[in-house]
């Protein structure tokens, strides 16, 4: 008895199938190739992970996609990202002799599994750089995906991901935030450990997929043309022709819940937790982004930034235990805050938590901040500001301090600086700035930068935040 979720017309549910079917034969061998693809010869290649090129819907042309080489033909097999692969619905993975896949059409299956594999590779990859997990079960292992299921919907069966059409039959439902949807479900149901019974637990795991489908959005950080990064899930696709299936920063916008608690009236509704994620990620008035309402509590809430949401939603999910609720996914969030970050963190995982109506649980941890130093000057050395967020291509200048009990000289250095970043000191008198240029191919992240200040045999440092976003991917301090 396999526990199969599906992604239905208007809501998610979960039921159970019995049963398998037969693997048919036949593969999908042809297609129109793109121009820019780049076609392999076929010795000394087999066995190898090699880099085809698909004409994709969703994410533009062409992508690259990890393929495999054997017998003559290439298949849509990654052994980079073990486990993954695609083809037909109870079919073989898709073959054919040349590294060269799908037409860039809505309809087109070949071009849905080149979707299928660049959008779960993308996933993967944001896992591993943003999450620390290694694979999709955290064993370094994925899942086939299956393309072509007849009807309005999509599925994650335990074993796969299963995708079908829209409504219009314009588009396969393997837009990026859709694969991340599935692909999601599958790391949720290998973390941690719940019964799945109950509203609560049914819509803690649906929002957990949402959460997992804009993180691979944003981690792609396609331009607006393409499926850009934001918080609606499944809007490229149109699934029954009203435009998004959920809205994360109002859920009420599709017909969902803003707050806590939850109806027991089924099918469960995972929008009061993408609506904290939202709020944890971005706040309530976030620039260049959607406004956010709240359901209880102050009415101006700050984001701590989606890489940051996404570690505490992560680790948050670790602490997942039988009878899994809301009240303790607030407790475990906020206990990842703080190990991971500290008070303030806490206290924004807090304020979300209570702006969608879930009260003060027993055992959440509290947090009182440290006493302010007696002096502006503690021994050693200080930057002002101590972060800061940079767009590739951009700069920043910080001030840096030393106390007067260290010895002169000072020889100031910076280490720890992202490839394409460069730091220049300049010190006249006691006046010492720093400039940190960010080039155009800087790495997106946040980066740990230590200045160290030398003197008499003996360092300080210091430490400044250095985050670099991209266009349309700001975090709020």
């Amino acid at each position: 008895m396999n526990l199969k979720t599906t992604l239905g017309a208007f809501a998610l549910m979960t039921v159970v199938t019995m049963g398998t079917t037969a693997p048919a034969n036949g593969a999908e061998t042809t297609s129109t190739a793109s121009r820019l693809a780049t076609v392999h010869s076929g010795a000394g290649t087999a066995g190898r992970a090699l880099l085809g090129s698909g004409n994709s819907h969703f994410n533009g042309n062409p992508v690259a996609v990890q393929t495999t080489y054997s017998g003559g033909l290439y298949s849509l097999n990654d052994p980079t990202h073990p486990g993954l692969s695609c083809g037909r619905l109870n079919g073989p993975v898709l073959t054919k002799p040349t590294d060269a896949w799908g037409d860039g059409t809505g309809t087109s299956l070949e071009t849905a599994c080149v979707d299928v594999m660049f959008a779960a590779q993308k996933h993967w990859d944001m896992l591993r750089d943003w999450l620390g997990r290694n694979g999709v079960d955290g064993a370094g292992h994925s899942y086939p995906a299956s393309v072509g299921l007849n009807d309005v919907n999509a599925y994650w069966d335990g074993a796969r991901a299963v995708f079908g059409h829209n409504s219009a039959r314009t588009d396969q439902l393997t837009s990026l935030d859709l694969v991340g949807y599935h692909y999601g479900l599958a790391v949720y149901a290998k973390t941690g450990y719940d019964d799945g019974n109950g509203p609560e637990a049914q819509s803690l795991r649906l929002s957990a997929a949402d959460i997992f489908g804009t993180l691979t959005e944003h981690y792609a950080n396609h331009p607006p043309a393409l499926d850009e990064p934001d918080y609606l899930i499944g809007e490229e696709v149109n699934i029954v022709g009203g435009g998004p299936l959920r809205n994360m920063y109002d859920p009420s916008l599709t017909g969902n819940r803003n707050c806590y608690p939850l109806s027991m009236i089924p099918p469960a509704d995972g929008g009061p937790q993408d609506h904290w994620f939202y709020l944890l990620a971005e706040g309530t008035n976030p620039p260049g982004k959607p406004a956010s309402p709240v359901c209880a509590g102050p009415s101006t809430l700050t984001g701590v930034g989606i890489q940051k949401a996404a570690r505490i939603f992560y680790q948050g999910i670790q602490r997942k235990s039988l009878g899994w609720s809301y009240g303790r996914a607030r407790v475990a969030t906020m206990l990842a805050a703080k190990n991971l970050y500290g008070c303030p963190e806490m206290n924004a995982t807090k304020a979300a938590w209570t702006a969608i109506r879930v009260p003060a649980q027993a055992g959440e941890p509290t947090c009182s901040m440290p006493t302010p130093p007696p002096s502006p000057y503690p021994s050693g050395i200080t930057v002002d500001p101590p972060s800061a967020t940079v767009s590739p291509g951009g700069s920043t200048t910080v001030q840096i301090r030393l106390s007067p009990d260290m010895a002169q000289p000072v020889t100031l250095s910076a280490t720890g600086t992202p490839a394409g970043t460069t730091v220049n000191i300049v010190q006249a008198g006691q006046t010492i700035t720093a400039t940190i240029n960010v080039s155009a191919g800087a790495p997106l992240g946040t980066h740990t930068i230590t200045f160290v200040a030398t003197s008499g045999g003996s360092a300080k440092t210091a430490h400044f935040t250095l985050t670099v976003m991209g266009e349309g991917d700001q975090a709020t301090p």
